[in-house]
């Protein structure tokens, strides 16, 4: 499943954690995130790493990157941390000039309303992992349906994010859930309880 990017600013994913290879804005998940900004100390070996406004920014592609100091870059990537230290790993960087600056200000204005709407939501409760070695079926549906409830409305991908179960599995038992009656599917690949 390819991720929404999100455009932030810089000194957002500066002042956030990330967890679990997601940056906590708001009380939502941000699984891929876009942030334009000056290049900062670039250093080329086998990864290129640069930094953006401050942000550390990691490139692991073989396609060669064309950018200088003091360059405005527009940068699309995911959170990741290693020993400690966040960084974004880049998928696309494109350079841009000093007018794109006050339109990415606009457009994070504009957008923030679809963040905090559509963001996977980040409850430390919804966290909690499903082990399909240690409970049996019975207890595995429940612990669905109780976050199913929590949420409200929940995706698939979202679901499968939060339990430790083989992706089949969840099917099954989404599946039964729906038998059962106590969950249907409002749309394709989007569950509410009952």
């Amino acid at each position: 499943m390819r991720y929404v990017a999100y455009k932030i600013y810089p000194e957002e994913f500066l002042n956030n954690e990330v967890i679990d290879n997601a940056l906590i804005i708001e009380g939502r998940k941000v699984r891929r995130v876009r942030i334009l900004g000056k290049v900062e100390n670039i250093n080329v070996g086998n990864i290129i790493s640069f930094y953006v406004d401050g942000v550390n920014v990691r490139y692991f592609e073989d396609k060669p990157v064309y950018i200088e100091e003091g360059d405005i870059v527009d940068v699309i990537g995911r959170p990741r941390t290693y020993d400690g230290e966040k960084y974004i790993m880049a998928e696309i960087i494109r350079k841009r000039d000093e007018r794109w600056i006050k339109l990415r200000d606009l457009e994070i204005k504009k957008t923030r309303k679809y963040l905090l709407e559509r963001a996977e939501p980040y409850e430390e409760d919804l966290e909690e992992e499903i082990y399909a070695e240690i409970l049996n079926p019975d207890i595995i549906k429940n612990k669905i349906l109780v976050l199913i409830e929590k949420v409200g409305e929940i995706t698939f991908e979202e679901l499968a994010g939060m339990v430790n179960i083989p992706e089949e599995d969840l099917e099954k038992y989404l599946s039964e859930l729906k038998e059962s009656g106590d969950i249907f599917e409002p749309r394709p690949g989007v569950y509410k309880t009952l």
